[in-house]
């Protein structure tokens, strides 16, 4: 047997191998569709003998509706080109399938004597891309019924994703923002804030929240940027009613700060003096007694008067941090003997006692006389409530806070009549609030002490309890 001979009948048993041992279907047909050859793992998949399958045709294995389809893909085969597609189908005696059908003309002598269809099952990979694409769908869905703009960028900041909220709120279409970088779509300076967040966001691994102005649109937008391997997930919404409405607020409450200055300070002028005519006549008084009770009245009502708009220009002064020398570091220690000296008297008075645990070095930064207006406050209250039971404690401490931030933790505590805290509520630091009926009081002291704490950036607290005493915990820096 001469080399040409043998290499043909080798090509011909490894062909019938391959066809033979192919776990894919694999039918030979003719132009009429009939199966000329059939390999085991078709017949095997509808459940039929080579007898029963060889000379029939391939539409007598197809569903109805299935079986002009495969025609029509033959006929373009026996044109002479290789056909490609897939089909869900179920062959007679077979389970339901997803197939890629592959469809060969075979040549012999310059004409197509047959055609070779190769069905791969890909029921399992269809099925995994169909749930994906499900998947995929509903996310479109939840991402396009959320009230926030969403986009979605890959690592090489290319938009991979947008809903349409994006394109209304940027005024652009699907077709100029998906598949381009964002830098080819907006300039720079548009974007210096929001790429710097971006770039913190990738080098931490954590999300970031911030605001920032889109001058394209006019736009202030709250924006949410969330980091993970495959780039990062934007969120957005347009917040620029509410930053109008907060300037439109600030220039109110500027207006009525102002407003409040001119009234106070506009009427202290004529108060004066009518405080001074008032004193000459209760001078005068004597000649005409019956005058005398309508003009004490007078006098205490204007005196009333004159005591309100001192403590109207005293917040007003407080609030607008007028007249308030820069932060320095004040010794604590220094600043609570000073009014404990300023007040020995009325301590010695009524056998009152402070007992100090103050580090000499131990400094807080703030205001000076804050901090003698806020320990003043309070020593002056702890003698003017103190219990009638008992002699007057007070005990002040101070500590270096634990945190990240440096501070100073003070501790005010007496043993005086205290009050019912979880009764007063939020009412505690409020203006013109009174929890003790006797001795009197405009209930500003307290007003003052937090409003002090918090002017020099720190925290204050109170725990307190009837007849056992009160505890002002303070947060300084």
């Amino acid at each position: 047997m001469n080399r040409g001979v043998r290499q043909l009948l080798e090509g011909k048993e490894r062909f019938r191998s391959l066809f033979e041992h192919n776990p894919d279907l694999i039918l030979f047909q003719d132009a009429a569709g009939v199966i000329l050859d059939a390999n085991p793992a078709f017949l095997e998949a509808v459940r039929r003998t080579r007898a029963e399958v060889l000379d029939r045709p391939f539409r007598d294995f197809l569903p109805p509706d299935k079986a002009p389809l495969f025609q029509e893909k033959l006929a373009e085969a026996f044109r002479g080109t290789k056909v490609v597609f897939e089909v869900s189908v179920q062959l007679l005696g077979a389970e339901p399938r997803v197939l890629h059908v592959t469809k060969v003309p075979l040549w012999v002598n310059g004409q197509i004597a047959g055609v070779h269809m190769i069905a791969q099952d890909i029921t399992t990979e269809a099925t995994s891309r169909a749930i994906i694409e499900q998947q995929a769908k509903r996310l479109h869905t939840v991402f396009e019924s959320i009230t926030d703009a969403f986009f979605l960028l890959d690592k090489h900041w290319t938009f991979s994703f947008i809903n349409s909220e994006v394109e209304r709120l940027l005024g652009l279409g699907r077709e100029q923002l998906l598949g381009r970088i964002i830098w080819q779509v907006f300039k720079n300076e548009d974007l210096n804030q929001f790429y710097r967040q971006c770039r913190h966001a990738v080098a931490t691994g954590q999300a970031v929240h911030f605001e920032a102005f889109f001058e394209p649109r006019q736009l202030w937008l709250e924006i949410k940027v969330f980091p993970s391997q495959e780039g990062l997930s934007v969120y957005f919404t347009d917040i620029t009613d509410k930053v109008k409405a907060h300037e439109q607020l600030y220039r109110q409450n500027k207006d009525l700060q102002q407003f409040a200055y001119i009234v106070s300070h506009n009427l202290r002028a004529p108060l004066t003096n009518m405080l001074g005519l008032l004193d000459l006549l209760v001078a005068q008084a004597g000649n005409a007694p019956e005058y005398a009770p309508l003009l004490s009245h007078l006098q205490l009502s204007t005196q009333q008067l004159d005591t309100v708009l001192h403590d109207m220009n005293t917040i007003l002064s407080i609030r607008d941090k007028q007249e308030v020398s820069e932060p320095e570091p004040v010794p604590l220690a220094e600043a609570v003997a000073q009014v404990v000296a300023n007040l020995q008297d009325l301590l010695e008075q009524c056998g009152g006692q402070v007992y100090c645990a103050i580090a000499p070095g131990l400094c807080v930064r703030g205001n000076r006389a804050y901090l003698y207006s806020i320990f003043f406050n309070l020593l002056s209250n702890a003698i003017k409530y103190r219990s009638e039971h008992r002699p007057l404690r007070v005990d002040i401490t101070a500590v270096a806070a634990v945190g990240p931030e440096p501070a100073v933790q003070v501790v005010v505590a007496d043993n005086g009549s205290g009050f019912d805290a979880q009764k007063a509520g939020p009412d505690i630091f409020r203006l013109y609030k009174r929890f003790h009926t006797q001795p009197g009081g405009r209930g500003l002291g307290l007003y003052l002490v937090k409003t002090h704490v918090e002017a020099m950036g720190g925290h204050i607290s109170v725990h307190s309890e009837v007849e056992v005493g009160t505890r002002f915990v303070l947060r300084l820096p």
